[in-house]
């Protein structure tokens, strides 16, 4: 297997300098002496060339010798196999095991690895909201939900060594083709709104992606609505499928997801949110945002 067994070393943390610690390792030496920095390699390269190997993360001095293993660096490369930087051209099964041997690092630094995330799997984002609004009835009508699911061009806290945005247009193909639904706590049994339907309506703007919502006439969804008035519902989340995104890097050199294309798969109100350590604030932009309940525009002049 290409990827390097982990290994166990001393960690420093401090500002990342990929290309500079590369730059330092000798040239022609002993594949041993390149495995000790790297954590995969190609099997048809070179082993005496460092440019056979990937994802370097080791601090090495000025005379070439590797040193402890930077848990910057280790972060960085896990975010590169989440897609961080145009992702890791290397084969699917080599990630897993890329993945350990970084993760052995940061876990000897007493640090929580970030996860693994598969290339096409379903992602959810969830964060707790400052207010929803629920308007009341027009006549002949039930009372409905409003706000925004998600806020444009506001970049997330830290979601285990990456931050996202959502940049305006990450919404517009998804609308005119997807058939979402609007759940209670992620039950597919409590249905609070789906497009196809018309009780579900979806609609990019300047500021986002907003919604408005028809709950059912039912007694879970007048007791909700009731819920959400109190403040005791206030937790939001969506499950989507990211289509295209860029990657660079924050003010602070971490990365950066930008998300300039999604497929919606569900909004969600819940009790408790998925994500603990995701902002809490009024409408988290960055991390695609939200759900069935959701506050936006209720008090402007």
């Amino acid at each position: 297997m290409p990827a390097i067994r982990p290994h166990s070393t001393d960690t420093v943390d401090r500002p990342w300098d990929g290309p500079g610690n590369v730059a330092r390792l000798r040239n022609d030496a002993e594949p041993e002496y390149y495995r000790r920095m790297f954590a995969w390699y190609d099997p048809e390269g070179n082993p005496s060339a460092k440019s056979t190997y990937k994802f370097p993360h080791h601090e090495v001095d000025g005379e070439g010798n590797i040193g402890p293993a930077n848990v910057r660096g280790c972060i960085n490369g896990i975010a590169v196999l989440n897609g961080a930087r145009g992702g890791a051209d290397i084969p699917e099964e080599d990630r897993r095991a890329v993945w350990r041997h970084l993760a052995r690092h940061l876990e000897d630094a007493g640090m929580e690895p970030p996860e693994l995330r598969s290339r096409t799997a379903v992602e959810v984002r969830s964060f707790q909201l400052e207010g929803i609004e629920v308007r009341a009835a027009e006549e002949g009508r039930s009372r409905k939900l409003v706000g925004y699911a998600a806020v444009f061009d506001q970049i997330s806290e830290d979601l285990g060594g990456f931050r996202e945005v959502i940049r305006r247009g990450a919404f517009r193909k998804t609308l005119q083709e997807a058939d979402v639904r609007a759940l209670w706590n992620h039950d597919e049994n409590f249905v609070l709104g789906r497009t196809k339907s018309g009780t579900l309506r979806l609609e990019e703007d300047e500021r986002g992606l907003k919604i408005e919502i028809d709950p059912p006439d039912t007694q879970w969804a007048r007791d909700l609505l009731v819920s959400i008035e109190r403040g005791d519902v206030d937790q939001m989340s969506f499950a989507f499928v990211p289509v295209k995104d860029n990657w660079t890097e924050d003010r602070d050199g971490k990365p950066l997801r930008e998300l300039l294309e999604v497929a919606l798969r569900r909004l969600a109100g819940d009790v408790a949110g998925l994500s603990p350590d995701v902002h809490s604030g009024a409408l988290l932009a960055a991390v695609a945002g939200a759900s069935a309940s959701v506050d936006a525009d209720r008090r402007r002049p």
